[in-house]
């Protein structure tokens, strides 16, 4: 008889778990090495340096990074907008005035880059004003490549959602038509009751007769 040899089974799922296994230690290796408030720390240290290398004042760099909610943002902001003919010093007061400031200043390279002719102070008051400059910034190109639109009235006109439709059906206001047209409203017709069920009149009721009172015999 020959001996059967038993050979192993694959170890797949092993490899698999040792494999998680391994990836799990070195992310909790990693999360010792570079702890949150560490990675927090870098972002205001870059937020400071950039602010510094684009020939901020220190006291304007350390006051702008200290008050930002996301400093690297901020300082993205103003390192895009100052390599974009604009000074440094507006570039960090126009970044530090909105919720996105890394939004804002590829809004106003986006515009600056397709419309040649906008100008830069305009482009950049706009993408401040606006709530959603990457949106705001896509209003402003379509509206001047697709229906020339000059500059300054394309980023008027986005900013105001000028061109955005307003009557929007379905709604609950009273359509007014165009062009002079008076529409006379319906009146509410008047119930009318059937005959049949009016209630008759009733017939004066006429009094019943009484006889005459019969006199009484005196006793004398």
């Amino acid at each position: 008889m020959k001996a059967q040899i038993c050979q192993p089974a694959p170890q797949s799922g092993v490899s698999f778990v040792s494999g998680f296994a391994s990836l799990s230690v070195v992310a909790g290796l990693l999360a010792i090495v570079l702890p949150v408030p560490a990675i927090a720390a870098n972002d205001y240290e870059r937020c400071t340096s950039d602010l510094l290398g684009a020939k901020i004042t220190t006291e304007e760099a350390a006051s702008a990074c200290s008050r930002a909610f996301l400093p690297r943002d901020l300082s993205s902001c103003v390192s895009q907008l100052s390599g974009n003919t604009f000074a440094a010093a507006d570039a960090l007061t126009a970044c530090r005035q909105v919720r996105r400031p890394r939004d804002m200043a590829t809004c106003v390279v986006d515009i600056r880059r397709e419309i040649g002719d906008s100008t830069a102070a305009e482009v950049l008051d706009s993408c401040r004003r606006s709530l959603l400059p990457r949106r705001y910034s896509d209003c402003v190109v379509g509206l001047n490549k697709a229906a020339k639109v000059p500059p300054t009235k394309a980023l008027d006109s986005c900013v105001d959602a000028s061109y955005f439709p307003r009557e929007v059906d379905p709604t609950f206001l009273p359509f007014t038509p165009s062009g002079g047209v008076s529409v006379t409203p319906m009146q509410p017709a008047t119930p009318q009751t059937s005959p049949m069920l009016e209630p008759a009149n009733p017939a004066p009721a006429s009094p019943a007769p009484t006889a005459p009172a019969q006199p009484i015999p005196q006793l004398y």
